[in-house]
């Protein structure tokens, strides 16, 4: 491999020292590592946030950038630590459900990492002691083959669109982002047949929404809206306004949809 991006993922803050120490540790063994932050204001143990939000940005890294996604509760536990390889990109990190848009986006293999080969662990500091030395060595090039065994079983939060009836599909709401807008598990590359027929009614908290609108700006400021957001997902957004709040909706509700 002869690549030396890697791109740092946490909840860890900037407060405390701890994503510097990752950084000074891939560092310490790969000096030519050029290190990108994504972020590291991902809510604390918020898997479903950090996943959604590496979704939305790996797909334009250049090509064999290593991602190092550390929203890790189960620190220490019997979790398997994991290395995403796909065509383009590698992935390390906690098997929890953290790269589940990963699996469902991209072919690819799987690894565990191997914990008993690394020395001096902190059980609650994998992070430092066992990811990042992971990415620095992938980005070395590096033969791994001593840290790494194929890993099958692999965690997912993401649920498909359940259909209800001919016209009838239960969604959820799979995420809200900084701005408040509601972004259903509904993208329009999935079901291309209804593509150029989609023309939904969306029924979340006892409200209906009807009007697909190309942009916020499409409608007068705090009337809510149906858009498709940057990365193809159905959202309910609200013009200068947090729709969330507006309608008292939180991730995982549930939401109909009607064409």
């Amino acid at each position: 491999m002869n690549s030396s991006f890697i791109a740092l993922l946490t909840d860890f803050g900037t407060e405390d020292g701890y994503v510097a120490a990752m950084k000074g540790r891939i560092l310490g063994l790969n000096p030519g590592a050029q290190l990108i932050d994504i972020s590291h204001e991902i809510q604390t143990y918020n898997i479903r946030q950090a996943a959604f939000c590496l979704n939305t940005c790996y797909y334009y890294f250049p090509e064999k950038t290593i991602f190092v996604t550390v929203i890790d509760p189960g620190v220490g536990t019997k979790r398997e630590g994991i290395v995403i390889q796909t065509s383009q990109h590698y992935f390390v990190g906690p098997n929890n459900g953290v790269f589940s848009f990963v699996y469902q986006r991209e072919g690819y293999r799987a690894f565990q990492i191997q914990m008993q080969e690394f020395e001096d662990v902190s059980p609650t500091f994998h992070g430092r002691d066992v990811f990042a030395p992971m990415a620095a060595w992938l980005a070395e090039g590096k033969s791994l083959q001593r840290y790494l065994k194929p890993i099958r079983k692999l965690e997912s939060f993401l649920k498909q669109p359940q259909q209800l009836s001919e016209k009838e599909f239960g969604l959820e709401v799979l995420h809200i982002d900084h701005f408040g807008n509601i972004i259903l598990n509904w993208h329009q590359n999935d079901f291309p047949e209804k593509r150029g027929v989609f023309a939904p009614m969306v029924t979340l908290r006892n409200q209906k929404f009807s009007h697909l609108a190309a942009t916020f700006g499409d409608v007068p400021a705090g009337e809510l809206v149906l858009t498709w957001d940057s990365s193809g997902y159905l959202q309910i957004a609200q013009n200068k306004g947090c729709a969330a709040d507006t309608l008292g909706c939180t991730v995982g509700d549930e939401v109909k949809l009607s064409l």
